[in-house]
């Protein structure tokens, strides 16, 4: 059961279920959404209270460099990593909280929809049970240098479409970040790739019913 009064829960993030890749790129990008937002700039505009934004951002860069070094073997670091992830994740969960609470007692919704994250979607009452599928005929192609186009069949009753992206080895868990949502099936940019590096890709997508599974695995080298 959420601890969120009704009203506030209106995203759909669970930091629970993201790997430390994940969390720690997650944080990192909530971050830096802040910092663009209009609404959250200037030297008082989040709470002394709560984590600042260089704060978090260093929590994340933190995070992915103990997690890389927990990978390598290093059991004293994945026992640091172990251990951070907790803060990490109450910080992001405490800032998107508190962005909801102003959110709905201003009557301004894009004090969410323009940090970037995906809105939680009830179903109207009498609507139909639509289990969405995993993707099919995922394809990437090129678009300008450093970025990568996903596309996808259209699937009934999906909502947003999620990109995973791996440039290490595919078969770790680990080894995958998600970004999205993105709200069309086809030609979904993905930017800020290494040229000359090879990426594997896979997409899933979400409905009223919930998140599909995972497309097949597609890899392109990016230009």
């Amino acid at each position: 059961m959420s601890i969120l009064h009704p009203l506030l829960d209106i995203v759909d993030v669970n930091v629970r279920d993201m790997s430390h890749v994940e969390l720690g790129n997650f944080a990192i990008n909530l971050a830096d959404a802040f910092a663009r937002h209009k609404d959250f700039q200037g030297e008082d505009a989040i709470p002394k209270s709560l984590c600042q934004l260089d704060v978090l951002r260093g929590l994340g860069v933190g995070h992915l460099a103990v997690t890389k070094e927990a990978e390598s073997g290093n059991r004293f670091k994945k026992v640091e990593r172990d251990a951070s992830r907790p803060i990490v994740e109450m910080h992001t969960v405490m800032l998107i909280n508190w962005a909801a609470y102003r959110s709905v007692t201003e009557n301004k919704p894009t004090l969410i929809s323009e940090l970037n994250l995906p809105p939680k979607v009830k179903a109207p009452k009498g609507a139909l049970h639509i289990e969405v599928t995993a993707p099919q005929n995922p394809k990437a192609k090129h678009g300008k240098s450093g970025v990568a186009l996903i596309s996808v069949n259209r699937v009934p009753g999906a909502m947003a479409y999620y990109v995973g992206i791996c440039k290490g080895d595919p078969s770790l868990p680990e080894s995958w970040s998600t970004v999205g949502p993105f709200h069309k099936s086809q030609n979904m940019e993905i930017t800020g790739l290494e040229p000359g590096q090879l990426y594997y890709f896979k997409i899933y997508c979400s409905g009223p019913s919930g998140q599909s599974e995972w497309s097949s695995i597609i890899s392109l080298r990016i230009l």
